[in-house]
């Protein structure tokens, strides 16, 4: 068996410089000859200074993609693979020792699964506030954690890995492309690139399984650990939501008038709660973000018909 593990990266010189590292410590099987495939979307960094230090000690091919953007840079990591399946994770990721091997062991058990996937624990780089621990899993979407559990299994439908820990059939993979109108383009929060094209593969009829032994760690930097940055990812998820409304539908300012009373029902109970902030207060919270990104898109695609 042949696989890539690809990498896409960008100006984050330092921290693949550790994710390389610890590539170093895994345990391949004898049976397996494997790539590190890294996908360099234009940094101006010192990333090639990082991959040419990790070059000796691993099988590491590093190739450019001019086009920026995740998705694009993805499309040219699916093009270039020469593995029967592609391991991807991240350049902010530590890899557990056995990480590989556990994917390896799974899809020999699993000959008729197309796409798989592991848990993603947190790295953080400082302690996080109080209110972050206690509803981490309320808001793991936002450090892109995820966890199914500790077996291997069938994954339902509605259950999608994450890009940091997942794998696919690489000759699968190839007949559904990343949409580059999805995914981050520089520092950019719109996402969802992974996951449309997961459930575009279970429409097709193919299914997942869940590694649980699989498991990595991400990074999540303190720039991240805050009320702003957490807004502004369900701020940016509510704005990927489909945007037609109802025929009846009263618009106020190019958006639904129900939207704008969600959303300053919400903000108002999220500023009432915000000195205690318990789960409520959350709840409102991310509502509020989640209405603020709807009205947007709404209202973005009004000036778009209007400028038709």
């Amino acid at each position: 068996m042949r696989l890539t593990v690809a990498i896409c990266t960008w100006n984050r010189a330092g921290l693949l410089d550790r994710t390389l590292a610890a590539m170093r410590d895994l345990w391949i099987p004898p049976d397996v000859s494997w790539e590190l495939l890294v996908v360099d979307n234009n940094c101006t960094d010192s990333t090639p200074d990082v991959l040419a230090r990790h070059a000796s000690s691993l099988p590491l091919r590093a190739v450019t993609e001019s086009r920026q953007g995740h998705s694009h840079a993805r499309n040219r990591a699916v093009a270039e693979a020469t593995g029967d399946f592609i391991l991807w994770t991240d350049d902010d990721v530590l890899v557990d020792q056995l990480w590989l091997a556990e994917y390896v062991t799974t899809v020999k058990e699993w000959p008729d699964a197309s796409l798989f996937g592991g848990p993603i624990e947190p790295w953080f780089e400082s302690t996080p506030a109080r209110w972050i621990i206690d509803n981490l899993k309320r808001i793991d979407s936002a450090f892109a954690l995820r966890d199914f559990g500790p077996h291997v299994r069938r994954l339902e439908d509605d259950e999608l890995p994450y890009g940091a820990n997942m794998a696919f059939r690489t000759d699968v993979l190839r007949r559904f492309p990343f949409d580059p109108e999805l995914g981050r383009v520089g520092t950019g929060l719109l996402g969802a690139d992974e996951t449309t094209v997961m459930r575009q593969m279970i429409a097709s009829g193919h299914f997942g399984v869940w590694v649980g032994s699989a498991r990595v760690k991400h990074f999540i930097p303190n720039s991240r650990l805050t009320k702003k940055y957490i807004w502004d990812f369900h701020r940016a998820a509510g704005y990927q939501l489909p945007t037609n409304g109802k025929a009846t539908d009263r618009m106020l300012w190019g958006a639904p008038a129900w939207a704008y009373r969600q959303y300053w029902q919400s903000s108002a109970l999220s500023a009432l709660l915000s000195p205690i902030k318990n789960e409520r207060w959350l709840r409102a919270f991310l509502a509020s973000a989640y209405y603020r990104g709807m009205i947007d898109a709404h209202q973005q695609r009004s000036r778009g018909q209007i400028a038709q």
